[in-house]
């Protein structure tokens, strides 16, 4: 599955009186550029969820963001993974003609589709990826039962 490049934010419901998204505004649009910084999302970073030799794995894109301020839970099959990336500070006497950057605090939660061996999940940070490899539990073995002669 190919995800696109440019991520569409949801109108807010009472932009969409019918209950769909239609395809565009001009006019909501253009007056109403800012309304994810209104209703308080920042920033959100982007995940791949998906099944492997019988391991779930996680992948969240977060540049930028420090190992120390991310925070991974689980809690009833839902994963949890939230942190903070702190804005970058300006250069005194610096001109500055554009400067763009995403931060802010962030929480993405999962329901997994399947039980998961807690004790070996594995975490890892680099290059601004974060990726978990969750293995699934077995708990429909196939156990052969050996018949004795009595």
């Amino acid at each position: 599955m190919n995800t696109p490049l440019i991520r569409r934010k949801m109108r807010p419901l009472w932009m969409t009186p019918f209950g769909e998204e239609g395809p565009g505004d001009v006019f909501t649009d253009r007056v109403f550029f800012e309304w994810p910084r209104m209703s308080g999302e920042e920033w959100v970073p982007a995940v791949g969820f998906y099944e492997k030799e019988g391991n779930y794995v996680f992948n969240a894109e977060i540049p930028g963001v420090n190992k120390e301020d991310l925070s991974i839970s689980m809690d009833k099959n839902v994963l949890t993974i939230s942190g903070k990336k702190e804005k970058r500070r300006e250069e005194e006497g610096a001109n500055y003609y554009l400067q763009e950057a995403s931060f802010g605090s962030f929480s993405r939660s999962l329901r997994l589709p399947g039980e998961i061996d807690e004790g070996n999940v594995q975490a890892v940070y680099k290059n601004g990826i974060l990726t978990l490899t969750m293995p699934k539990k077995n708990k429909n073995q196939t156990k052969q039962i050996k018949i004795e002669e009595g």
